[in-house]
């Protein structure tokens, strides 16, 4: 495919969506997905059409197996391939303009590069796509550490619908709110297959869900990330700031959702003896004074 060339194809690229969203204000926004399987993929690949700078992060040497194509944005030309770089080129089918890179690195095991990455990179976002527990605490106190928003998603087990969070300055962090939600979770018990509420789990296995199933949460994690980064100017959701956390039920399930396809809205407050921010003054702060210390010293 030809890469679009000349502010003149550009324009027309992007002349069907500039009565909601500025063309230059959407490259003008970095963004770093952190994970890119079925949920994850889905988010790059609708922000990345939409022109935004994206960073692309999953596990070094992270393949499409066959099992993943039956909900993955990735078909079977991408078989036992790499995820990063086929994900960056299905998404340069969609916009050849778009600004993509690419790093593999286990946000858990390498915490530290995490955090000297996104020192350097300064996103606006990061959109948290990765499907267990102690990779979304990980990502949760780099964010908190740098001062970057998040906006993160997780599909409960058999698809029945999933949540979207988010949190912005002087907000609840994911800490505060996994917490709420180890009381509150909406998917019930005969569902259950892990604990995702423990911050130091082992890897959970990828939840029962249909393509759709995913697709429609990983929709709206995208609608929430728009609405971060645009506030008033989008319509796309325009939530009042203190609403951290949406809860979709993708289909009826008695006891749990009443309703299909219904979003339900919450204002978490934060945890005054959440391990993450409140201890922010100890060694969150601390740790990332020392990872941007270390990064001056090193460009120096």
């Amino acid at each position: 495919m030809r890469a679009l060339r000349g502010h003149q194809n550009k324009r027309r690229f992007y002349q069907r969506i500039e009565g909601l969203l500025d063309p230059a204000e959407l490259a003008s926004r970095k963004v770093v997905v952190v994970g890119v399987g079925s949920g994850g993929s889905r988010v790059a690949a609708e922000l990345g059409r939409l022109g935004l700078q994206l960073l692309l992060i999953e596990r070094p040497k992270e393949r499409l197996e066959e099992h993943n194509i039956v909900r993955h944005v990735l078909g079977y030309e991408s078989l036992g391939k790499r995820k990063l770089p086929e994900t960056i080129a299905h998404i340069r089918k969609l916009n050849p303009s778009a600004r993509l890179s690419a790093k593999p690195l286990d946000v858990v095991e390498d915490k530290s590069i995490f955090a000297r990455c996104l020192a350097r990179w300064r996103p606006d976002l990061i959109a948290v796509c990765t499907d267990n527990e102690q990779s979304k605490h990980a990502v949760n106190q780099i964010a908190l550490s740098l001062g970057i928003p998040q906006v993160g998603a997780g599909v409960y087990d058999g698809g029945i619908g999933g949540e979207v969070y988010r949190v912005g300055p002087g907000q609840a962090c994911y800490g505060c709110l996994a917490q709420h939600l180890q009381l509150q979770r909406y998917t019930p018990a005969e569902l259950l297959s892990h604990d995702y509420n423990t911050s130091n789990a082992e890897q959970a296995p990828s939840p029962s869900a249909l393509n759709l199933d995913i697709e429609q949460i990983a929709l709206l994690q995208c609608r929430m990330a728009l609405d971060m980064l645009f506030g008033n100017t989008s319509m796309f959701l325009a939530l009042p700031p203190q609403v951290n956390l949406l809860v979709f039920a993708n289909r009826v399930v008695p006891g749990t959702f009443e309703r299909p396809l219904h979003a339900e809205f919450f204002s978490v407050p934060a945890e005054p003896d959440c391990l993450e921010c409140g201890r922010c003054n100890g060694g969150i702060e601390g740790e990332a004074s020392r990872i941007l210390s270390a990064l001056r010293t090193a460009e120096a």
